[in-house]
């Protein structure tokens, strides 16, 4: 069933006489309500459904609470669909608990700040397994591998997707500081139809659905002609939006660019 956002809206119409002796104006309010339902396009659906699928966001806390790979039954150095993993710290597991296989990827952190502030990791995806014997260490047999999977590699249990297709689309009130902090799959720079992470999430009062525009920092050139230093202003560049939020970190698709979009990039209200 799809969602319908009902927004009651207050639309004041001036119904104007003017009387030229008295120059008297009338302003008579009225009260609309308007529906709004937006639903994202099916080919943003389609660039973002892997990044849905599979998880790319880590934070500290939830590595703490993950298992790791210690061995394999081929005591081969990876491994690949079929083979037998041995996994420790794997809590709640239960036979036949499907999980995620990744390793750590980049740490993202915000910009011009002390380097052990990590915000997230990325989690590069390595493929699935499924628990056949439980104890410590677990038994698990991997049902896919799309890369190579070895000692050390995390687990993570597989979500239910049920990720809605709707969008209430709207922006915050404000927001402070925020950049982007990573683009995906290591490019130097994406354009549109591309997948970022910005360094705001539900602890900054982000939401699924806000959408942020895209700006180029502030430049220190200096005027040839008068030999001053000239600080040009921050250009628009692009637009964002945001299609789901962690903690601290949020993934953002862009649907506009006008510029190759560059990590560090500042994120601000339109």
């Amino acid at each position: 069933m799809k969602k319908i956002t009902l927004l009651l809206c207050i639309s004041i119409i001036f119904s104007v006489d003017y009387v030229l002796a008295s120059r008297t104006v009338i302003v008579s309010p009225e009260i609309r309500i308007i529906e709004r339902k937006h639903e994202i396009p099916s080919l943003q659906m389609e660039l973002i459904q892997h990044f849905l699928n599979q998880p790319k966001i880590v934070t500290p806390d939830e590595i703490e609470d993950m298992g790791y790979i210690i061995a394999n039954a081929e005591n081969s150095l990876f491994v690949t669909q079929g083979s037998k993993i041995y996994v420790r710290n794997l809590y709640n597991a239960e036979k036949e608990k499907k999980y995620t296989i990744m390793k750590l990827g980049q740490a993202y952190r915000n910009p011009n700040e002390d380097s052990e502030d990590i915000l997230a990791f990325e989690g590069i995806y390595l493929g699935e397994a499924i628990v056949k014997e439980i104890g410590e260490p677990t038994v698990l047999d991997v049902t896919s591998a799309i890369r190579e999977i070895g000692t050390g590699a995390r687990l993570m249990a597989v979500e239910k997707d049920d990720f809605p297709k709707d969008f209430y689309l709207h922006s915050p009130e404000h927001l402070e500081e925020a950049y982007i902090v990573a683009l995906l799959d290591g490019t130097l720079s994406i354009g549109k139809y591309q997948i970022v992470v910005i360094n705001k999430g539900s602890y900054d009062g982000i939401e699924r659905g806000h959408i942020l525009t895209i700006e180029k920092a502030t430049r220190l050139i200096k005027d040839k002609i008068s030999n001053e230093e000239v600080i040009l202003p921050q250009q628009k560049v692009g637009k964002l939006l945001v299609y789901k939020v962690f903690e601290q970190v949020s993934y953002a698709l862009v649907t506009k660019a006008d510029k190759p979009i560059n990590q560090f990039d500042i994120v601000t209200v339109p």
